[in-house]
């Protein structure tokens, strides 16, 4: 637990480089969605069973250690990303840490068109698991735009993934459409308020469309990414409360300020316009449970991870608890030598002790 008390340091934060680095499924990056499954394509059996189941700012630097430890999280339910249709990854993780994971987070394929996406081939992976499946639906899977998705062209291949989705026993699946939106390296970025009205008419047809499904029970989560700042309010891309039932965004222990230093990043991550303060209000102002489908330490070869912090691990720790959020899904997986996230991998020994006092 990183404590830094009564100095006072001023971070000028710069124009994120996270915009274009940051894990979102950019090539460079290689995303949070691996190319593995992205390229799958094989047939699959259906079965009718349902599964059970940029400025410069001023920034104050409080003293944030929050003393959460002792398993504090363990009334948070917890989950995992351990690499693409890995529950066994998950069950390792689980006996690594002494902790109980019930969720996993995974991905439908985004790079090779709609067949591709509605196919779900790895989703059968979860079928007879444990885990409750928080999915990330690519809503233009290399093809396509969110003006047609708007005016209802797609809508035959959500009802094909939903149907798709049931027969894999997983119709109480939590949908991630188009997540990480307000970033700039999906198709179905939004980086314009026109773009936002799209998004927003392109949600509701797809939310309408497979509601519409028979046997389906899914709920939906909407997702942005926590450091990408946009022109527009987060309102504007707001589906509206009908059609959402969670909303979350994706931390990582990234910063590109200065001091470069645990305390001024944790601040940041509080504040910026995507942020967890936001996240807070705007959850309670729509009478919304909050969910966290990716978060973790982060180690980057461009410097700007923090690298094995437990600060950050104890500081969501008790962010989790006083916001009370409904699941909160570790990344534990290094996505490439660039970026490493998975703190069972030797980068993050302090960490992962934190994350044994905090969750275990």
């Amino acid at each position: 637990m990183v404590i830094l008390g009564s100095v006072t340091y001023i971070a000028t934060l710069q124009n994120s480089p996270a915009e274009q680095l940051q894990k979102g499924g950019t090539p460079s990056a290689l995303g949070h969605l691996s190319e593995s499954a992205a390229a799958t394509g094989r047939s699959r059996t259906t079965t009718t069973a349902q599964k059970n189941t940029t400025t410069s700012s001023a920034l104050p630097v409080p003293d944030t250690s929050s003393g959460s430890g002792h398993g504090a999280t363990q009334s948070v339910p917890l989950g995992d990303y351990a690499g693409e249709s890995n529950p066994g990854g998950i069950a390792k993780f689980a006996s690594a840490t002494g902790t109980h994971p019930t969720f996993a987070t995974d991905y439908l394929s985004k790079g090779y068109g709609w067949a591709s996406m509605d196919s779900a081939t790895n989703v059968k992976t979860w079928s007879d698991t444990p885990y409750r499946l928080a999915l990330g639906i690519p809503i233009l899977p290399a093809t396509g735009t969110l003006a047609l998705g708007a005016s209802g062209a797609y809508n035959q291949y959500f009802t094909i993934l939903a149907q798709s989705l049931v027969n894999d026993h997983e119709a109480n699946a939590i949908l991630r459409l188009g997540w990480e939106f307000n970033g700039h390296w999906f198709r179905w970025s939004v980086a314009t308020a026109s773009d936002a009205a799209n998004f927003v008419a392109f949600w509701r047809q797809i939310v309408t469309t497979m509601r519409a499904v028979p046997g389906g029970q899914f709920k939906f989560l909407w997702n942005p990414n926590a450091p990408s700042p946009t022109t527009y309010t987060p309102t504007q891309a707001y589906p509206g409360d009908a059609y959402v039932d969670y909303v979350g965004t994706d931390v990582y222990d990234n910063f590109w300020g200065t001091p470069f230093i645990p305390a001024v990043s944790w601040r940041h991550q509080l504040i910026q316009q995507w942020g967890l303060d936001w996240l807070a209000s705007f959850a309670a102002a729509h009478h919304k449970p909050i969910a966290i489908p990716e978060w973790s330490d982060e180690y980057r070869t461009d410097g700007h991870g923090l690298g094995d912090d437990p600060s950050f691990m104890d500081d969501m720790a008790a962010w989790f608890v006083s916001n009370k959020v409904a699941f909160a899904n570790i990344w534990s997986y290094d996505s490439s030598a660039t970026y490493r996230n998975n703190i069972l991998d030797g980068t993050f020994p302090k960490t992962l002790a934190e994350f044994k006092v905090d969750f275990g």
